[in-house]
């Protein structure tokens, strides 16, 4: 297998021009080969140099998704926590993601943070049988396809 180097353009043509007598049009094409060779390492070295680079970074908590411009960084596990960071088009904030997620009790009904009369309201109004294809339906609360005394146990069990 043969490996592409960017130079390899540059050392095939010097080596042939140096071990072959060529004519003139011969060295004409070669020096031309050896030019074009020249712009095209210039050109793609700009590429390569132009990449970004975090070299420092510690592991905190956190997560989450935050964006600007072109880029979006979505932390997870860990993140970087080196203050604010800016150059080009983009800036990078650090610090804590935080989500906020509310755990609502399988029993609170309606959501409203307490398993109360409000609750029990709309249990005994869909008691019976869920419709059938549906996984659970409100008032199911030990998801068996019933809205029974078994959830109306767990209703009064977490009763505010």
């Amino acid at each position: 297998m043969r490996v592409f180097h960017p130079f390899s353009f540059l050392s095939t043509n010097v080596v042939f021009m140096l071990n072959q007598k060529l004519s003139k049009k011969g060295r004409c094409m070669c020096i031309h080969g050896v030019f074009v060779s020249l712009v095209a390492v210039l050109v793609l070295s700009e590429n390569v140099l132009a990449q970004y680079d975090i070299t420092n970074s510690t592991q905190s908590g956190g997560g989450g998704n935050s964006s600007g411009g072109t880029f979006a960084l979505v932390g997870t596990i860990g993140q970087a926590v080196t203050g604010p960071i800016q150059g080009g088009a983009f800036q990078f904030l650090s610090g804590y993601l935080a989500n906020e997620c509310i755990v609502y009790e399988p029993t609170d009904l309606n959501l409203d943070g307490e398993t109360n009369a409000a609750d029990l309201g709309e249990f005994l109004l869909n008691w019976g049988e869920c419709p059938s294809g549906t996984l659970g339906c409100s008032g199911d609360i030990n998801y068996d396809s019933h809205i029974d005394a078994a959830d109306l146990g767990l209703i009064l069990l977490n009763w505010e």
